[in-house]
């Protein structure tokens, strides 16, 4: 054993019922924060998806009404642009689709047709012709709106030859309204969309249909619980720091119930210390058979090594005679090892 474990181990047994008390409840006290520290944690998060989409159209095409060697009679087709001629009657349709889940939803929708005759695009005459409604239930619906492009044409024309306007301008606007409410997914929802069109003339006996289409998303957020991992660390220092003091404890109850500090000797222990500390000194050898008359024995072996450097020598140690000496000018300059158990 060497001197700072005896030290040590001395001065815990003078006290080991109070440190062993000590990290008992240290151990305890870590022990109970491990276990009263959650590992876990519920926190509330808001999560936003998307509940249902929707699209929907404004189209338009001529309908086939004069014989003619490219369609036949009733035909309805699409084209850049119609001849009043052969195709005098324009059908709009307004389609709407919802996409999702489980989607039971009612329908109102309305499609309006207002001719117009405007100056410097500030309408002079402006007459609603024609106007459909229309209600039903499901996810999706087509509504068609057919106009008599020659009578609306009649009567814009009407208007213009009273009025006589510079710089005029003449045409259709179609609006398509859509109103819906119900359930998706079990979730009430409630909306409204606009969609608009018109019916242009870009020469003489002939006319355009155009059209939008709209898409867009309607998304939910709903607040749900969330169980995460939580306190790592803490948990992990104090299980930690609790089977360390734990350890301790029973460490100290052992140095104090076991360890007998009489049954070691604290000098032959500061000796070896001391004699490590000086070894880089000394070698090993033998004491001389015929020794000088003059000897000095020194008091400790430090004394000896000190005093070997001061006279430049090097100390010899006889581990048979258990003496360290060194001869310097016909003196021997020595001390003597104290056998175990010898006292001074």
């Amino acid at each position: 054993m060497e001197l700072w474990e005896y030290n040590l181990l001395s001065r815990v047994k003078r006290v080991w019922v109070l440190l062993t008390v000590i990290f008992l409840i240290l151990s305890a006290a870590s022990g109970y924060g491990y276990y009263t520290t959650p590992p876990i944690q519920d926190s509330k998060v808001k999560i936003t998806s998307t509940l249902y989409t929707w699209s929907g159209e404004l189209e338009g095409r001529g309908v086939v009404l004069k014989p003619n060697p490219l369609w036949e009679v009733g035909k309805k087709v699409e084209l850049p642009i119609y001849p009043l001629s052969i195709t005098p009657l324009a059908e709009v349709e307004l389609k709407f689709n919802v996409t999702g889940k489980d989607v039971r939803l009612q329908f109102e929708r309305d499609i309006k047709a207002v001719y117009y005759l405007s100056y410097e695009d500030k309408r002079v005459i402006e007459e609603v012709y024609k106007v459909i409604s229309n209600t039903s239930v499901g996810s999706c619906f087509s509504e068609h709106l057919t106009l008599d492009v020659n009578d609306i044409f009649d009567r814009i024309e009407e208007a213009r030859n009273v009025l006589r306007l510079p710089r005029e301008k003449i045409g259709v606007e179609i609006i398509g309204k859509v109103r819906y409410s119900g359930t998706v997914d079990g979730k009430p929802v409630k909306g409204s969309q606009e969609f608009k069109g018109s019916i242009s003339f870009p020469y003489e006996a002939f006319y355009m249909i155009s059209g939008e289409n709209k898409n867009g998303t309607e998304t939910f957020t709903e607040t749900t619980s969330k169980t995460s991992p939580a306190n790592q660390k803490k948990r992990t220092v104090l299980l930690s720091l609790s089977l360390l003091f734990g350890v301790l404890a029973v460490g100290t109850a052992i140095i104090g119930t076991k360890f007998k500090p009489n049954l070691y000797d604290i000098q032959e222990l500061a000796f070896r210390r001391e004699r490590r500390k000086l070894s880089k000194w000394i070698s090993s050898g033998k004491l001389p058979t015929i020794l000088p008359s003059e000897k000095v024995e020194l008091a400790s072996l430090t004394d000896l090594v000190e005093a070997a450097i001061d006279m430049n020598k090097r100390v010899i140690y006889d581990s048979e005679e258990h003496i360290y000496f060194f001869l310097s000018e016909g003196v021997l300059y020595y001390f003597k090892e104290r056998s175990i158990g010898e006292k001074k």
